[in-house]
């Protein structure tokens, strides 16, 4: 969506952290205002000019181009370079121009994402391999290092153990992420097994079926590369601070975390990242109703209507939402609706006969209320 602009969050509501929630029809420009943000951000934090972020857009431009001419595409980068976001000074919490040189996580999550993880064929030394890490500017090849980063974390976990390290980090950090995999598959006999012969890791369910990180569904996937990117960036700079307690700022871009995602899952995901990193601020774009009714302390923003609600989303029904905020006109199916359309007419003119016509010719699709709501008004009907 290349007309977007003037999109402006009140700052009143933006006074203490919060989370914020984009939603919107297909078009209101979710995924191009999380662009956006990434490029202002980048642009920040590394010091680049304006011209530089935009040179950079073109080239993702020129990467996703279909059929349009190179003229067309040209003439919407110079469009969407010039989107006027007004966002209050608040919207993100984590400042740029810090005094302090703490280092922060930044990681923009693209939709439809899947986690493969490169093959590990020995072990490498702290530095270089962080060396590496830092190179890795795309979110998913910096999450493709996550079981080479986990086969040298079992090398310094062994290696604590042998020096008989009082506190055992790298031991700490494997209990934390079995904790992490266990609430993401809902199985708290899950544990996470180690074959040194292959460096490879497995997750062994309670049912004592093994899988590995890279024969996960798509929806497991999609959730564990969000949180395989932050626990990686969270260990590097406890790591550098040589503090293990303390938990990095950071801004989290999500683009349609629901991805994949079973409804239960999109109810979880958000809850948990927030949990595990409780002072990473998380902008997402989404059309999920579980997701945006499933994370306090956050805004939701309707780049449809630009309005924004707060703690009110948390205590509405998903029907609810699907109106007031994913352009539905009501919460049914279009063959529901042609059903209740037929029954009120047939109520209209009090005819009996076709209200048992419409039961019989749409008997597989009538919920067991409707049918009796159905069959109570034939009762009443003819009773008069």
């Amino acid at each position: 969506m290349l007309s977007i602009k003037d999109i402006q969050i009140p700052e009143e509501p933006l006074k203490e952290f919060k989370h914020i929630i984009l939603t919107g029809k297909n078009g209101s420009g979710k995924t191009t205002i999380l662009k956006r943000i990434a490029l202002i951000i980048n642009e920040a934090s590394e010091g680049k000019s304006r011209e530089r972020a935009v040179s950079r857009l073109r080239s993702v431009v020129e990467v996703n181009k279909t059929h349009s001419s190179r003229s067309t595409w040209e003439k919407q980068i110079i469009e969407l370079s010039g989107i006027d976001l007004r966002f209050s000074s608040d919207i993100v919490r984590l400042s740029l121009e810090k005094e302090s040189n703490d280092p922060y996580i930044f990681s923009f999550f693209k939709a439809h994402r899947k986690v493969l993880l490169s093959e590990v064929t020995t072990v490498t030394t702290e530095e270089n391999f962080t060396k590496v890490l830092n190179k890795k500017n795309d979110q998913e090849d910096f999450t493709k290092l996550f079981k080479q980063y986990l086969v040298n974390k079992k090398v310094y976990e062994a290696f604590d153990y042998m020096n008989d390290t009082k506190n055992n980090r790298s031991q700490e950090f494997f209990n934390n992420l079995t904790i992490s995999l266990r609430n993401i598959f809902s199985d708290q006999k899950l544990e996470l097994e180690f074959k040194q012969e292959s460096f490879e890791f497995y997750i062994v369910l309670g049912d004592q079926r093994k899988i590995t990180f890279n024969n996960l569904s798509e929806g497991f996937s999609a959730f564990l590369s969000v949180i395989m990117d932050l626990l990686i960036r969270t260990d590097l700079i406890q790591k550098l601070k040589n503090d293990y307690t303390y938990q990095p700022e950071g801004i989290v871009l999500i683009d349609e975390p629901e991805t994949h995602l079973h409804l239960s899952m999109q109810y979880d995901i958000l809850p948990l990242i927030s949990k595990l990193f409780p002072k990473v601020q998380l902008i997402i774009a989404t059309h999920s109703p579980a997701i945006i009714s499933s994370l306090e302390n956050s805004i939701v923003y309707d780049l449809s209507s630009k309005s924004m609600i707060q703690d009110k989303v948390l205590g509405s029904s998903f029907s609810e939402l699907m109106v007031t905020h994913f352009g539905l006109d009501n919460e049914y199916s279009p063959i529901a609706d042609k059903i209740l359309e037929d029954v009120n007419n047939a109520a209209k003119s009090s005819n009996v006969k076709l209200l048992h016509s419409i039961l019989s010719k749409n008997e597989k699709f009538i919920t067991p209320v409707l049918r009796l709501d159905i069959e109570s008004l034939i009762i009443k009907l003819s009773n008069k």
